[in-house]
């Protein structure tokens, strides 16, 4: 299924696009915030894992994501030739169009541009956090593929 293919160049299309215009409003000193109250954009760029984890062994980083990116591109494949559609096969193709774009950022520059803060969260710590539509990808294809792994859901033919 090509939509699979095309929903991680979407991702990566939509991030490219995205970081570009966060890092060149920054840089023009433009401080307009979304209306939506709660949700600041902030430009971050974070040099390791989640919230900063493992900052100081970049390299090793990225070796074990490219690693990890490997083994969900043989998945994919092997879910493609199901020639269906499915759940899996979506979860699989978020977590790894979110995990290509941030791993790409990582590989051309060292860091992984973040941009959106919940800042009215009640949970303190995600206050704290800073966010892009690929980690929002690899959550949600990441819950995707828990559900169709622990509820017993079939993957497809």
């Amino acid at each position: 299924m090509l939509i699979y293919f095309g929903i991680i160049a979407g991702i990566l299309f939509l991030e490219m696009v995205i970081k570009h215009e966060v890092i060149r409003r920054e840089e023009k000193g433009d401080k307009k915030q979304p209306k939506c109250k709660g949700i600041r954009i902030e430009h971050l760029e974070n040099g390791g894992a989640a919230s900063g984890i493992f900052s100081e062994h970049k390299t090793v980083l990225k070796i074990v994501t490219g690693g990890i990116l490997t083994v969900l591109c043989f998945c994919l494949g092997k879910e493609y030739r199901r020639k269906s559609f499915s759940a899996y096969g979506l979860g699989l193709t978020l977590v790894l169009g979110g995990g290509l774009s941030n791993w790409i950022d990582r590989l051309r520059k060292g860091t992984v541009t973040d941009y959106v803060r919940f800042s009215k969260c009640p949970v303190k710590a995600l206050r704290k956090l800073v966010f892009n539509i690929s980690d929002f990808c690899i959550l949600i294809g990441g819950i995707l593929l828990f559900l169709m792994e622990n509820l017993s859901i079939k993957k497809g033919n």
